[in-house]
């Protein structure tokens, strides 16, 4: 029997925190998930938060807001908020 591939103790360093983390955990799908979208442009992530419209004004894309609501969306606010931080805390 062989290995499997993939190792359900993966852990990565958390950019926020400094200390280990599951790659499995909700803690770092958060983390991912700000680092995702602190790289976009500013332009994409007001589309992603809010949705976007088409030329006619009808909406094209619902954004997160709608999706998973205000709290959520301020959750992702300050995950992405506190890594800012962190980036800036780095030498």
């Amino acid at each position: 029997m062989s290995n499997p591939p993939y190792s359900r103790a993966t852990t990565a360093i958390s950019e926020i925190t400094g200390q280990p983390v599951s790659t499995w955990s909700e803690e770092w799908q958060h983390e991912c998930e700000a680092r995702t979208v602190l790289a976009m442009s500013k332009a994409e992530r007001d589309a992603f938060f809010n949705g976007s419209t088409d030329e006619d004004g009808k909406r094209k894309e619902r954004g997160i807001i709608a999706i998973r609501g205000q709290k959520a969306a301020e959750t992702l606010r300050g995950n992405m908020e506190r890594l800012m931080a962190a980036r800036t805390r780095k030498p």
